[in-house]
């Protein structure tokens, strides 16, 4: 065969066919560069996004924790807010973005409340007017510009911000943590209130034993939340706010505490007052006292005994007042008061307590959680081997708007307040 014959058979490329190949290389490269750079940069503004969200979250419920004012009891002092909303930063700032690396910022103007869920734009900050009677706790985060990766190869994409916003208020639980170990007779569990009414104090009388051991008897008693795991000391460092028991729930069984130890000291820390032989000062950084320790019965302003003393209270938190035995009605009280300056600087919510209602019995005997209140403590303890105390029945601590709130699992109906997500 002539093989110039097959030579001048066979087809030959035309020339201009010869850079499409390299063209088709270029645009594939580029579509891949560009879908990369999406899910990478998407990706990189989306752990952003989850970031501040997480932050904007522990805000809100931190804001909406400090929301506790009884509007029943008139206007609420601007101090709840003031709080509310340092609470609300202080936790934002903990969190992070842009994997850890920088610390989220947020302003007071980012910190809003409402007494209502509602639109965004009803909520408010504090210098902005917002209410002290707000019930409802608003937080909003946001970046600074987040620079893209490979999308600026592109130029298709900017620096470019990313926010996250969150509300939070005060809702009914499913069980509650570190409800302090005192149980309120039930008088009527028949009645409203189990025969309580708002404003109406409750008494008990403590008695000191040889042991040291400090029982109560009357209309409020010692008890223990964990029987089997029960100690001398498990009363005491509940009250310090140590020994945090979670998963109390209405229904469940509490077994009345037999020893005591110390509980006196601790219920009087709760006060600002501490042992005897502290430094006026001394605050540790375990024990958190009340904003204030002023006493109920008073000399100044007159609150007789058995009158409401809640609304007075919330204008002696304002002004952190300390415990004045020259102002105190009762039995002497052995201890150093802290200062103003301390309850300020150290004082929180410590007198307004979520505590199980039970039907109270034979001693020792288990009993039944019938309900949860919300409660005041009024005075400390005294020095005497026995002596009377008193609380402030606040009403049921799962009614919207109770002065009483606590840690737990939310959504549920029976149990006392607990900080909750609700947007």
């Amino acid at each position: 065969m002539d093989t110039r014959l097959i030579a001048l058979q066979t087809p030959r490329r035309p020339r201009r066919e010869r850079g499409v190949i390299a063209i088709i290389v270029a645009l594939s490269i580029a579509v891949l560069i560009g879908f990369g750079g999406l899910v990478l940069d998407l990706g990189h503004l989306f752990v952003n996004k989850t970031e501040l969200q997480n932050a904007a979250d522990a805000c809100a419920l931190a804001a909406a924790n400090q929301l506790v004012c009884d509007t029943n009891a008139g206007p609420c002092p601007a101090a709840f807010l003031q709080d509310a909303e340092a609470a609300g930063m202080y936790v934002a700032g903990r969190n992070t973005s842009d994997f850890q690396k920088k610390v989220v910022a947020i302003e007071a103007q980012d910190v809003k409340f409402n007494t209502a869920i509602g639109p965004n734009a009803s909520y408010l900050s504090r210098a902005d007017g917002a209410s002290p009677d707000s019930k409802f706790a608003m937080c909003n985060t946001r970046s600074a510009a987040i620079p893209t990766w490979l999308m600026q190869v592109l130029k298709t994409f900017q620096p470019t911000t990313v926010a996250a916003q969150a509300v939070a208020t005060l809702a009914p639980g499913q069980t509650a943590c570190n409800a302090s170990p005192i149980g309120i007779c039930s008088i009527d569990k028949t009645l409203p209130g189990y025969g309580y009414a708002t404003g109406q104090w409750i008494t008990a009388r403590f008695n000191h034993g040889q042991n040291g051991d400090d029982s109560l008897t009357g209309n409020f008693r010692w008890v223990d939340f964990t029987p089997s795991a029960g100690g001398t000391s498990e009363v005491r460092d509940q009250l310090l706010g140590n020994g945090t028991v979670c998963g109390i729930a209405v229904g469940d069984n509490v077994r009345e505490e037999g020893v005591k130890q110390g509980a006196k000291s601790a219920w009087n820390m709760r006060f600002g007052i501490n042992p005897p032989g502290g430094a006026s000062d001394l605050v540790p950084t375990e024990v958190v006292p009340d904003k204030t320790g002023f006493s109920y019965p008073s000399k100044t302003p007159p609150i007789p005994v058995g009158t409401s003393a809640y609304a007075d209270y919330r204008l002696q938190q304002a002004a952190a007042s300390p415990f004045d035995d020259k102002l105190y009605i009762g039995d002497k009280v052995n201890g150093q008061p802290i200062s103003s300056a301390a309850h300020l600087a150290y004082g929180g919510e410590r007198r307004l307590i979520s505590v199980p209602v039970i039907e109270c019995g034979k001693s020792p005997a288990e009993v039944k959680i019938l309900d949860m209140a919300c409660v005041l403590m009024l005075n400390p303890m005294s020095n005497g081997a026995t002596g009377d105390i008193y609380l402030e029945w606040r009403g049921l601590s799962n009614v919207p708007g109770s002065a009483c709130r606590t840690a737990g699992v939310p959504g549920g109906t029976t149990g006392p307040l607990v900080p909750t997500l609700v947007q």
